[in-house]
């Protein structure tokens, strides 16, 4: 039985054997298109140099997913590898020539040496690519946010006296009527009071329209920049409005996939909606892969990588997080924290612990990150719906 590697193109991919019995791939290699006439090639090739064991190809970007999802089709056994590992396999061997052809042997080295395990390669790959997108529209969301806190803190820097968050939904519903404290100043404070009103929301209040309207009239906002703001502010919160229909559209679609037993024992955790429970399953997949708490959290990236030099007055190490291995698993972890300091007191009880030890903000957000994967495996593995702990003393 012989190993094929893949390397893989936009518009080409390159095929190498690894023979029975060989530690190295064949010299020669097949090009064929990524097409249909493509693919009849390749088949044709497999045929002539069978038998085959299977074919691996890297997991990088996503143009291996038609090729190995028509592969599988045919029913030929289709290993998808992670880059990493390839890497490390090709300077284990020594590799010193980068290229298309040199990859494909390596990869069919690889499959030979390692027989890296054969799976279904599109296995949960709508509710990966559905947790993905919806992820993708709040980080988004989050992005444009960021910019509206940009042009408060140019056209009404006083409003975060008045919110803790300044892109709250109380806040955005003022700047929607006024955007600039100029805007805000001219309004009168009924006016003001009267917005964020409709089902399911509360109104602003006359309390809070009078201290925001007072805050605009002592305002230190340039006014000459004033209309330019304004026009920004517009833009940016109907972006803002748009991502929050397109959020609850895709969230809504992600729920109608998630069903079991697990999809609701995630949900019990404070923080963690459709969205992020789809990603934690989808990317993560079998837990029992994971011999212990410490690979899954290598996997997510969530631990301390050390930092050293040398220096005049001895080594200094610094830590901090590795950011390596799954980044929607990272992202999925960072949205339950940030959530999790308002609404899970376990996380809220250990960020503020962290911040006694004179952990920065960061830090010790980054530390909830590696809490709420611990939360995760608890009740994945537990089977055991969340229970908040019980406070330090």
């Amino acid at each position: 039985m012989h190993s094929v590697g893949i390397d893989i193109g936009k518009r080409q991919h390159v095929a190498a054997i690894c023979r029975q019995g060989q530690r190295t791939a064949d010299k020669p290699v097949l090009r064929f298109g990524a097409d249909r006439a493509g693919l009849a090639e390749l088949e044709r090739w497999l045929a002539r140099n069978g038998p085959i064991d299977r074919v691996v190809m890297e997991s990088s970007g996503h143009y291996w997913i038609p090729l190995a999802a028509a592969l599988h089709r045919q029913s030929v056994p289709v290993a998808v590898v992670n880059p990493v590992s390839a890497k490390a396999f090709g300077k284990r061997r020594l590799q010193r020539v980068k290229s298309d052809p040199a990859d494909a042997r390596t990869l069919a080295a690889l499959g030979m040496a390692d027989q890296p395990r054969t799976r279904e390669p599109l296995a949960g790959a709508e509710l990966r690519e559905a947790a993905r997108f919806a992820m993708h529209l709040v980080e988004e969301q989050s992005r444009i946010d960021n910019k509206i806190t940009r042009l408060i803190e140019l056209g009404f820097p006083e409003l975060e006296r008045a919110y803790d968050d300044p892109t709250c939904t109380s806040a955005l519903a003022v700047l929607r009527l006024a955007p600039t404290a100029q805007a805000v100043a001219r309004k009168r404070v009924a006016t003001l009071a009267d917005a964020n009103r409709g089902p399911g929301h509360r109104a602003v209040g006359p309390t809070k329209a009078e201290q925001i309207q007072a805050l605009a009239k002592d305002t230190m906002a340039p006014p000459e920049l004033a209309a330019q703001i304004g026009f920004e502010m517009e833009l940016l919160i109907a972006q803002h409005d748009l991502l929050e229909q397109q959020i609850a559209q895709a969230e809504e679609r992600v729920a109608g996939m998630l069903d079991g037993e697990l999809a609701r024992r995630l949900q019990t955790i404070p923080g963690v909606g459709p969205a992020i429970c789809a990603t934690l399953i989808a990317e993560i997949g079998d837990i029992q892969r994971f011999s212990d708490f410490d690979q899954l959290v290598a996997y997510a990236g969530v631990h301390p990588a050390e930092k050293s030099s040398g220096q005049k007055g001895g080594p200094e190490t610094s830590w901090r997080m590795a950011k390596t291995g799954n980044a929607y698993v990272r992202a999925a972890l960072y949205r339950m924290s940030v959530v999790g300091l308002t609404h899970n007191p376990t996380i809220a009880g250990h960020y503020a612990r962290k911040r006694a030890q004179g952990k920065s903000k960061m830090n010790a957000l980054g530390h909830c990150m590696k809490k709420s994967l611990a939360i995760v495996w608890g009740i994945w593995r537990g089977g055991h719906d969340f229970t908040p702990e019980p406070p330090i003393a």
